[in-house]
């Protein structure tokens, strides 16, 4: 028990600095893909907008369920 509440502080520094990571990668993966089909369909770019858009929401969804993730840990 003593060695789980030693590295406890180290996972919750892990899980926040995770935080904007996710947010960054889950926008650039979004803009990825929307140019890539816009490049397929000749739909410039309003699936990059729109995939990017959508990389936003999925980021910030996944914010949010690692912030809570932290809150319930302490």
């Amino acid at each position: 028990m003593q060695r789980d509440n030693k590295y406890k502080w180290m996972r919750g520094a892990g899980l926040a600095s995770s935080i904007a990571l996710v947010l960054v990668v889950a926008i650039f993966i979004g803009y990825g893909l929307g140019r890539w089909l816009d490049s397929i369909f000749g739909t410039e770019p309003w699936l990059m907008l729109l995939f990017t858009l959508l990389g936003i929401v999925a980021g910030f969804i996944e914010m949010i369920r690692i912030a809570i993730r932290l809150s319930k840990e302490e």
